[in-house]
């Protein structure tokens, strides 16, 4: 029992390779196994966790917040779609004017 990890503390050092499950006799596991068993589990799952939150702080988190529009851009909006809607008009009505004029004679 004295090998247990309590759950407060983190292990100092970090292994690379997990550690092989104990040999049990087959189908008899002692008391001494299961608390091995246990601790090797916690020791796994801190390492786990560890790498988890290592990698996430490595990542750039993106998040994007929904916003209402403000009156500055309302007005820009309704400023820009009238001034659309008249330059097509305008457009519209020089060419639907000069076209009709517009003669092409054959020599």
């Amino acid at each position: 029992m004295e090998d247990q990890i309590p759950a407060s503390q983190v292990p100092a050092s970090i292994p690379s390779e997990p550690p092989s499950p104990p040999q049990v006799p087959s189908g008899r596991i002692s008391p001494q196994d299961l608390e091995l068993m246990k601790a090797r589990a916690r020791e796994l799952a801190v390492q786990q966790t560890l790498m988890q939150q290592t990698a996430a702080a490595q990542a750039p988190r993106v998040v994007y917040v929904r916003r209402n529009l403000t009156v500055a851009e309302l007005i820009l909006i309704v400023a820009l779609s009238c001034g659309i809607v008249t330059v097509v008009q305008a457009g519209w009505n020089f060419v639907s004017n000069s076209l009709p004029r517009v003669e092409i004679k054959v020599k």
